[in-house]
């Protein structure tokens, strides 16, 4: 007798009941994952559509457990056709990335049946999350930002930056030179800044502003940088 490769077991567990509430328990823990993603993220990245990925990779991890389940033949399919597929959308913050896991695992739980273990990691997690963001965990009291200014100078003259550089370390705790551009009569300096607990990186670059020779200021947040 030929073995088969399918496990009449398995199947009985794919009864459409079955899959009904394995799909739909998992919308609900994926909808809760993407409200809480919605509630704690920071920073310009946040993005509709990854939402929307978050809630469909839950039911696809969901449904992929299900079909694993039900012999060797559709398992090897599965990772056939994961092979045939290329992620090519690049993740910008490692935290999206955890959330792509976080989904992942709950759905594989779900289809495994193991209700009680996804409802638990996705309360806990969620848990997590939302105490984490609460105290701005990671987060360093005193950040670096970025300052820029355009200055004009003379024909053929050389640009003074002791003025700058003087006020900045009067005004700030550490700074560096990060770039020097210059064009025709203008020149852009860029400084990178970590002003003092009781100073204002605003007030500096007002002050920098003042500058008789300063055209142009511009001041860079880099607490919630996002690389484009």
């Amino acid at each position: 007798m030929t073995p088969t490769l399918v496990n009449p077991r398995s199947l009985a567990g794919t009864h459409p009941v079955t899959v009904v509430v394995v799909l739909v328990g998992t919308l609900a823990l994926g909808l809760l994952i993407a409200s809480v993603y919605k509630w704690t993220h920071r920073g310009l990245s946040y993005s509709q559509a990854f939402q929307f990925s978050l809630v469909l990779l839950g039911l696809l991890g969901a449904t992929i457990m299900m079909v694993a389940r039900t012999g060797i033949l559709p398992a090897v399919g599965i990772l056939v056709g994961f092979s045939l597929i290329r992620f090519r959308t690049p993740v910008k913050d490692p935290k999206d990335m955890a959330y792509i896991l976080f989904v992942l695992i709950v759905g594989l739980a779900m289809g495994a049946r193991l209700y009680y273990l996804a409802g638990i990691v996705t309360a806990i997690m969620c848990l997590v999350i939302l105490v984490l963001t609460r105290l701005n965990f990671g987060l360093t009291a005193n950040h670096e930002s970025i300052v820029r200014i355009t200055c004009v100078v003379g024909d053929g003259a050389p640009v003074d930056t002791e003025i700058y550089e003087s006020i900045l370390r009067r005004t700030t705790d550490s700074w560096h030179l990060l770039s020097a551009v210059g064009q025709g009569n203008r020149m852009e300096l860029t400084y990178g800044v970590r002003p003092t607990r009781k100073g204002s990186v605003v007030a500096l670059l007002e002050e920098l502003r003042g500058q008789p020779a300063v055209e142009h200021g511009e001041l860079f947040d880099a607490k919630h940088q996002v690389e484009f």
